[in-house]
């Protein structure tokens, strides 16, 4: 008999290697949400040692605490040390980062996603252009990662520890920058935000996105640009995402059969629920429910291989 479906978090720790990662396989909130922590880790890196080219699915921020590197994205070339930040944005295949060959450095790194981390990251200062900022003090922002290590177990409580230092470590960061804030005053801002409350509160009955925008007073496209612009997707992606998300949570809280949490998340036909939930999550809807976690302890670093199903 085949075994159930499993998802796993990975922990990795030696004497120069601390990693938690692949988080988002068991976050019950997602891209809907504010925000989520995916992976964070603490590394003293061998000389030269080379990361990328490698494209990820979030934000990832480096802050360098010791030591100095290079930092290459496509063309352009950084050389970082102690006390600075890069950033690595969502699909960003070109960027390659390489510890320094007599002073490799020690940095840290947080990976993250959710509805405000686009907007998170202009507030901390990054852009594409120049994806580097300064930190003042990294021994504060390290506490913080280690606070997200330290609660690795997979329980509701720790859940809650690593989204309060994640927090944290980014309210720190932001207050650092002297332009934050300046992004909230706008009509686009109040567009969108008004056009999320409709989805979350209106995601069971057949909603179109014109009508959305309608309700809003702008036009359809106007209303794509915006959700593109804030999200990096559409407003029918971001819509999709929310009910997906929440048939996720009901499959793994509640008992309802998989029927009817498809038609409590707007999907009355049941073979195109199926065929939602499944390219988002890579199993059916009964599988998710069965499914298992396991935190994976490792001492090597790369011996974690990932999330898998058996």
């Amino acid at each position: 008999m085949k075994s159930k479906d499993k998802k796993t978090v990975g922990y990795t720790e030696n004497t120069k290697y601390r990693c938690l990662e692949d988080h988002q396989q068991v976050n019950s909130m997602s891209i809907v949400s504010p925000l989520n922590l995916d992976y964070c880790g603490i590394e003293q890196c061998e000389p030269g040692h080379t990361f990328g080219p490698y494209a990820r699915e979030n934000y990832v921020v480096h802050i360098i605490m010791k030591g100095c590197g290079v930092l290459q994205m496509g063309k352009k070339e950084f050389r970082m040390s102690a006390g600075e930040a890069f950033i690595i944005y969502p699909g960003q295949e070109e960027a390659v980062y390489q510890a320094d060959g007599t002073e490799p450095w020690e940095y840290m790194w947080v990976g993250f996603h959710g509805h405000v981390a686009k907007k998170i990251v202009r507030f901390m200062g990054f852009t594409e252009e120049y994806p580097l900022i300064r930190v003042q003090d990294t021994e504060l922002l390290r506490k913080e990662i280690e606070k997200m290590l330290e609660a690795r177990a997979l329980t509701f409580v720790n859940m809650l520890k690593r989204s309060s230092a994640l927090y944290a470590l980014i309210s720190m960061m932001i207050e650092e920058n002297p332009d934050e804030g300046e992004f909230e005053n706008s009509c686009n801002t109040a567009y969108v935000n008004e056009a999320v409350e409709i989805m979350m509160q209106s995601y069971s009955k057949k909603l179109k996105i014109s009508d959305i925008a309608t309700t809003i007073g702008i036009s359809r496209n106007y209303l794509t640009d915006l959700f593109k612009h804030e999200f990096d997707m559409s407003p029918q992606s971001f819509l999709m995402n929310f009910r997906m998300e929440k048939a996720a949570q009901e499959l793994v809280e509640t008992d309802e059969s998989i029927q009817n949490v498809g038609i409590n998340v707007g999907y009355p036909d049941p073979l195109a629920f199926s065929k939602a939930f499944k390219q988002k999550y890579g199993m059916s809807p009964s599988a998710y429910r069965t499914s298992s976690v396991e935190l994976v302890q490792c001492d090597i670093k790369g011996e974690y291989t990932g999330w898998y199903h058996l």
